[in-house]
């Protein structure tokens, strides 16, 4: 029910505001000197709501005085007494709020403009660092591996160079030094992809407004590093039979000798190996299924284990089938890095040893020469076609997009029965050459 307190009544007291519970909701209370509260129930519980009355050109108006318990009694008859006060000097509470309120506007549109030009001027002034920064955390960022190698390169090459410096007074030779330095330790590779990099950097502060000018417009990977070499390394079958026969030499952990069978075996990549977990094996139905997240193209992929492809896992499967990840990293708390295996491989196959690394160098290197994980790849694309298969059902296998693109719109025929027959075939053919290479040995 709802009581009305008329000026008569006592001034409200904090013992009073404290002891309303929901049930007195509606209830309205009159303090005096033009001073009203209404209790009301809110989120955070039972709340006085108070307010100024006054009489204005035979107009009865009301102006907020807060809520309690958010001010305390003490602090609302303060501004009651300060919109009182206005009130006897001619002044109504209510226009010199709107007032204020203009006025606070005002100000937070000249402050913003103060800002704004500050913010310009230091954009003139922003480091090379910094800029990197910001190119790394709103665009660099979206590549698959967030950018994290892009980034080593710039740190360990360029930013000791030029990192403290205005972004615009790093100039185009300097960048060459830096370039040339690179070059000097045989690295060419890797200045081509750090000019590539700085390339798309540049871009991106033109767009912002950064600097005037591009200092890397007209250079191109020839005048960097040279024009690299397309890759066409891949095993033959005598190489895989000598492969195998060298496991024994290498002392590979078992693990990365059954990656090396699981790669050549199915084309995948040795990224999406490190990072595959049992989940995504069905040894029963024998299907890998490789989610979008973990493959190159951000596109889900399906396996067909052959029959050889399904024993190699399922031997891997004896040794960290009880954990997640197919390969787990050392605290079994995600997957291997996806470097390792490739350097476990590198560091067997190079000519020469590294200090800190492995010493058994050249105990994978095979008669063709050097060889990466990625080359396996190549090597079952090879012997798929060698076998018969046709282009577009290995490049479905291998996960590639298709280039036409009215034949990417159109034709939606997966091929999965001649993809599973690829994989078996493939699975058959390397079964053959290691029971070729037991008969060799006996």
């Amino acid at each position: 029910m709802i009581t009305t307190v008329n000026s008569s009544m006592p001034k409200i007291t904090v013992k009073q505001l404290e002891s309303f519970k929901v049930t007195d909701t509606g209830q309205k209370l009159f303090d005096g000197e033009g001073l009203y509260g209404k209790v009301r129930i809110q989120k955070t519980g039972v709340v006085v709501t108070f307010e100024y009355r006054y009489t204005t050109d035979g107009r009865t108006r009301s102006s907020s005085c807060g809520k309690w318990p958010a001010l305390t009694l003490k602090e609302i008859r303060r501004l009651r007494d300060a919109k009182r006060s206005n009130r006897e000097s001619g002044q109504d509470p209510i226009e010199l709020r709107r007032t204020e309120k203009i006025k606070n506007k005002i100000i937070q549109v000249e402050e913003t403009n103060k800002l704004q030009q500050e913010f310009s001027s230091l954009s003139n002034r922003r480091t090379f660092v910094d800029a990197i920064a910001h190119w790394h955390k709103f665009e660099l960022c979206r590549r698959k591996d967030l950018g994290l190698e892009s980034m080593r390169g710039i740190n360990k090459d360029v930013i000791p160079v030029v990192g403290n410096m205005p972004l615009e007074d790093v100039s185009r030779p300097m960048l060459l030094d830096v370039f040339d330095k690179v070059v000097e330790r045989g690295a060419k590779v890797m200045a081509n992809h750090l000019y590539g990099d700085l390339r798309q950097f540049y871009n991106y502060a033109l767009n912002r407004e950064w600097v005037d000018k591009h200092p890397l417009i007209g250079l191109t990977k020839e005048k960097i590093g040279g024009r690299q070499k397309e890759r066409d390394r891949y095993l033959t079958e005598q190489e895989i039979i000598e492969l195998s026969s060298s496991f024994s030499a290498a002392k590979l952990p078992k693990t990365t000798e059954l990656a090396i069978w699981l790669m050549l075996s199915t084309g995948c990549r040795v990224g999406e190996l490190s990072k595959a977990t049992w989940a995504d094996v069905d040894l029963v139905t024998g299907i890998w299924t490789i989610p979008k997240g973990n493959s190159k193209n951000a596109k889900e992929h399906t396996i067909f284990l052959s029959d050889f492809t399904k024993n190699i896992f399922q031997e891997l499967n004896l040794i960290t089938g009880n954990y997640r990840w197919c390969y787990p990293s050392r605290d079994k708390k995600s997957h291997i890095n996806e470097k390792s295996i490739a350097k476990q491989i590198r560091d067997k196959v190079r000519s020469t040893s590294v200090k800190g690394r492995s010493k058994a160098s050249e105990t994978l290197l095979l008669t063709g020469g050097e060889w990466t994980p990625h080359d396996l790849r190549r090597t079952a694309a090879t012997m798929m076609g060698e076998l018969g298969v046709v282009g577009e059902v290995i490049e479905r296998c291998l996960n590639h997009v298709e280039q036409n693109k009215l034949k990417r719109t159109y034709q939606r025929h997966e091929l999965r029965k001649e993809q599973k027959e690829a994989w078996q075939c493939l699975g058959n053919n390397l079964l053959l050459l290691l029971n070729m290479e037991v008969k060799d040995v006996v």
